[in-house]
């Protein structure tokens, strides 16, 4: 069902349309820390540790895909939100065509470089290098399903339709958790069987959002189906979130090596860092299903001329953001020993653990603010502006982490110490283009479009 979201109480816009998207990701992390879970304690801690140390190269691919869904959803919404209903079905065609081709390249790529990749590029060290390699390369094959997903999920969350989402990725959960246990428990397939339970999970929710897509938005036989300066349009809008959530994915890699090299001084680190990890993305589901409630909510708003709405709306999604991100936060610091415990790690990883997550949960309140102005900056299209703060907090990170390292300042806590300083920067720079209103003129629909 399509929302529009420029009548009406703004918070009660963003809070319906965001809740689905909340639930359908905290289903989709909740299966990756079951996930963790069974292949900790019935594979074994360096199976653990091998499929955890992959994990920048799953968020990577999956970093892409949502990268370039982003303009997808941003045109739709704007279309959608200035009346241009002839143009929607040419860009639901061509939003396909666009990913669906971007999710074959990916595939093959995935499935051939996979080795390359785990053991030159992150270093994992070779107890675990077997596992990693297993798991990747069979959850590659599923990268196709994975880019034909996400541009779906985007052409719904366009037109305010987030609660067929919540279906989707609820069908998702439920199989994935069934074929883990499944192939992992019954069948002792090891992260093999983890990971293809996944592939197979993608598959299926990829074939249901797309006949559920062709059932509300039928496909017109005799229509036009690719438009060139409409993919230009999307990719344009795609790829500096795609770069940013990249560059995001591949500083988590160069945590991850420079966690991999105290494998043999400290071999506890990389599980418990690998646990905290899968911890931690419970926290951002919250803070990005709001920023991507506001952005759907700001691209239709812009493009109806409602300036005032989406200031409104900015406010509203930051305070309910960040009293879920405290709340979630504070549970994480009183139980973290025993939240951490679950993963079935040794006594020694298992005090790395609580470490991380308890000083986490002390700084996750300024992501949850910086998200929330990214988020109506991304509603308008202006994207570029939110791959540079985050290539500039990445890039903090990354060289605070590895010279505290290298001149012995820190040891392995500075894979994850550095962090919020790298928060900061990013904070400046959303903050300073916001206040300036130039994000305005980054609108492709609308009153504030150019040319209109």
């Amino acid at each position: 069902m399509k929302q529009d979201m420029t009548i009406g109480k703004e918070w009660k816009h963003i809070l319906l349309f965001t809740l689905p998207i909340i639930l359908g990701n905290f289903l989709q992390q909740l299966y990756n820390i079951i996930d963790g879970i069974i292949v900790g304690n019935f594979v074994g801690e360096r199976a653990f540790a091998g499929v955890t140390t992959s994990g920048p190269l799953v968020l990577l691919y999956l970093a892409l895909a949502i990268g370039m869904s982003v303009g997808v959803s941003t045109t739709v919404s704007q279309y959608f939100g200035a009346g241009k209903q002839k143009e929607l079905p040419i860009a639901i065609d061509t939003a396909l065509l666009l990913l669906g081709g971007c999710g074959l390249l990916f595939t093959i790529l995935g499935v051939a470089l996979s080795p390359v990749l785990l053991e030159h590029l992150l270093s994992v060290p070779e107890d675990i290098l077997p596992y990693a390699v297993a798991y990747m390369r069979i959850y590659s094959a599923g990268l196709f399903f994975q880019f034909i997903y996400n541009s779906i999920a985007a052409i719904l969350r366009g037109f305010g339709d987030s609660k067929a989402i919540l279906y989707f990725l609820l069908v998702t959960t439920v199989l994935s958790a069934a074929l883990t246990f499944l192939f992992v428990l019954v069948i002792r397939w090891g992260v093999a069987g983890a990971a293809f339970s996944t592939v197979l999970a993608q598959g299926v929710c990829a074939v249901i959002s797309y006949i559920y897509l062709r059932k509300r938005y039928p496909y017109e036989k005799d229509g036009k189906h690719w438009d060139g300066k409409l993919a230009i349009t999307m990719t344009k809008l795609g790829i500096p979130i795609a770069l940013q959530m990249s560059l995001i994915s591949v500083g988590n890699g160069a945590m991850h090596r420079l966690v991999n090299s105290f494998g043999l001084t400290s071999p506890d680190v990389v599980p418990a860092y690998g646990a905290a990890i899968r911890l931690d993305s419970l926290v951002f589901v919250p803070m990005s299903g709001f920023q991507a409630g506001l952005a759907s909510f700001t691209g239709q708003n812009l493009g109806a001329g409602k300036l005032d709405r989406v200031h409104r709306g900015l406010r509203y999604a930051t305070l309910m953001s960040v009293l879920c991100t405290v709340f979630i936060s504070l549970t994480y610091f009183i139980f973290a020993e025993q939240i951490v415990a679950l993963f079935g790690l040794s006594e020694g990883a298992l005090v790395i653990g609580a470490e991380i997550v308890r000083y986490f949960a002390l700084v996750f309140w300024l992501l949850c603010i910086n998200m929330m102005f990214s988020g109506v900056l991304q509603g308008a299209g202006d994207t570029f502006i939110i791959s540079m703060a985050s290539l500039t907090s990445l890039s903090v990170r990354v060289a605070t982490g590895y010279l505290t390292a290298h001149f012995g300042i820190l040891g392995y806590e500075a894979a994850w110490l550095p962090v919020p300083l790298g928060w900061v920067f990013w904070a400046i720079i959303i903050y300073t283009r916001f206040f300036s209103g130039k994000w305005l003129s980054k609108a492709v629909a609308g009153k504030y479009a150019e040319g209109t």
